[in-house]
Parts: C-alpha cells; structure tokens; sequence
C-alpha cells in the first residue's frame, strides 16, 4: 500500500531543491547535511586513527562491521555513517534511504538507528519516490524551474504578434493593396472586375483595394478580391 507521507515528503524535498530526481551523491550529501547531520565515510578495517577512536568513542563498533550505512544520534550529535568502499549507485541508494529516516515525521530520534531498528516502510518508499516521482511530477518541477523562461517565450510571442498585426492588419494584404477593386453606389463590398455580382452593373466606382478598405468597404464573399 502507498505510503502517502513518504510520497509528499520526498516530492516536498524536490521541489524545495527543484530536482527532477534525487540519483546525484553530492546532492543528496548536500541535503542530509541541511538537516545537520555530518556525513562520516568509514570502513570495515584499516580506518586512520581519528576515527578509530571516534568510532569507539560512540560504540558504533558493532555497527561499522555489520551495516554498510546507519544514523547516530544522541544529544547535539547527528552523523551519518557510511561504508566508504561501495559502489557510487549502492553509496546513493544507502544516502536516500538514510535520507528517508531523517525526513520520517514519525522518526524517533535514538542513539544508534539503523536499518534493523528504524521504520522501513516510510524509508524504502521514499527512497523510490524521491529517486522516480513520476512523469507528472516532473512536468511540475520543469513548470517550477522554468518558468521565467516560458513567460519570456510567451511574452516574445505576443511582441511579435502585435507588431505583425500593426505591420499587416487583417484584411489588408500588402500584395494586393494596389490592385484595383470596383463598388455600386448602394453597395458595403468590394469587388473584381469579373464578379458576377457587380459584372452586369453600370454605377461601379473604381477603387484600390487600400482605398477601398479605407472608405469602410469590406471584400466581397463571392470573388474575395482580397486574396
């Protein structure tokens, strides 16, 4: 079953960092760090000797041998433990689940937590959501880093409208404004020599078509002198 908070917490964090996904380490480092965690890349053996002692210091031995990433927190400490031997999409996959740890409303803060102990439900699905929102969520992220530039776009379309509407009204053809065009003296159209509506009539006035626009005539629907 969809766990709805898992969903809205992993696309709330990728809106607020208007990422289409989270499949980047340095990205998401640079997110579990905001919520000041410090992220510590250890191994299994052979680490340097500050952090030998700092591992001891926490008694995180036992989880430095077994786990390949876990969260320790106890007072104002907040580190991020993680096997610095694997591979860069295993490294992003254990970030994104650790991730969905920290960001678990329901996440009680403890000493040590780690996969065995911690809700996993809300973290495996998180880590899905945040790293696949789907085609529509990304749509929106698009919409949201983009749209300075589609009002640009759209604004630059209607610029160029405008100034193609004053250049060449509708109704005018710059082609044809000379071409000569005849009207009855009742007459609302402008027509062509051979229209059969005027071709029998005597009272015709001769116009240019320019002129002819210009007196209020419109272009007859029958001949359409204007095209």
């Amino acid at each position: 079953m969809t766990n709805k908070k898992a969903k809205q917490k992993a696309h709330k964090i990728l809106l607020q960092n208007r990422l289409y996904s989270l499949c980047n380490c340095n990205d998401l480092e640079r997110i579990i760090k905001s919520y000041q965690f410090t992220v510590i890349e250890y191994k299994k053996s052979n680490n340097p000797e500050n952090l030998s002692e700092l591992i001891k210091k926490l008694r995180v031995e036992n989880e430095v041998m077994h786990y390949n990433s876990f969260l320790y927190i106890k007072n104002n400490l907040k580190f991020l433990f993680i096997n610095k031997d694997v591979a860069d999409n295993d490294r992003c996959s254990l970030l994104r689940h650790e991730l969905g740890h920290i960001c678990d409303p329901d996440f009680t803060c403890s000493e040590i937590s780690h996969s065995e102990i911690e809700k996993e439900e809300f973290a495996n699905e998180f880590s899905c959501y945040i790293k696949n929102p789907g085609a529509l969520f990304k749509f929106r992220i698009f919409i949201t880093r983009k749209w300075k530039l589609l009002v640009e776009i759209f604004l630059l379309i209607c610029f160029v409208a405008g100034l193609c509407f004053l250049i060449n009204p509708p109704g005018i053809q710059t082609a044809n404004s000379d071409k000569t065009c005849y009207v009855t003296s009742g007459g609302k159209k402008y027509h062509e020599e051979f229209c059969i509506t005027v071709k029998y009539k005597n009272n015709l006035t001769e116009y240019s078509i320019a002129e002819a626009v210009k007196a209020g005539y419109e272009p007859c629907l029958v001949c359409l002198p204007e095209e």
